[in-house]
């Protein structure tokens, strides 16, 4: 019998290639998830050290450098709100591309398991081939023994 041949392996190889190109996208926008979080885990603490040391410095009374730590205070905190919105958005977009990802992933699982299932059987029929064929052999062996006694 011919070997195995799965009819849908291009169609098998091409989803495949989707997933894997999905979750290489998916790696892409999980690093860039974590460098932005990690940048506004960085201005949070900028702005938390420099808020306690401005409370220290303000018992000097200077009016100019209270303006100046007020706006660089204010900076940050605008800072912070724009690096939240931007880690937001890469969440979500990293929700949405595992989604893709998964639902990839169930494309190509439904075809592997077509192809196993189509393998077992494609053995299977071979299987019984073959034992039809040594069948075979044996009742030709047996009835040239009946014919030789």
């Amino acid at each position: 019998m011919k070997a195995f041949r799965f009819s849908l392996q291009r169609v098998f190889n091409y989803r495949e290639t989707i997933e894997e190109a999905l979750l290489s996208e998916l790696a892409e926008i999980r690093s860039a998830y974590d460098r932005e979080m990690n940048r506004l885990t960085e201005i949070v603490s900028t702005r938390r050290v420099f808020y306690d040391a401005m409370k220290s410095e303000l018992a000097c009374g200077n009016p100019e450098y209270i303006r100046r730590a007020y706006h660089f205070l204010e900076d940050l905190s605008q800072q912070v709100q724009t690096q939240e919105v931007a880690v937001k958005k890469l969440a979500q977009k990293r929700e949405t591309k595992t989604a893709e990802v998964v639902e990839a992933s169930k494309d190509r699982k439904v075809l592997e398991r077509l192809r196993d299932y189509q393998a077992e059987e494609h053995t299977r029929q071979s299987l019984r081939e073959e034992q039809g064929f040594l069948d075979d052999l044996a009742g030709i062996g047996h009835q040239r023994k009946r014919q030789a006694s």
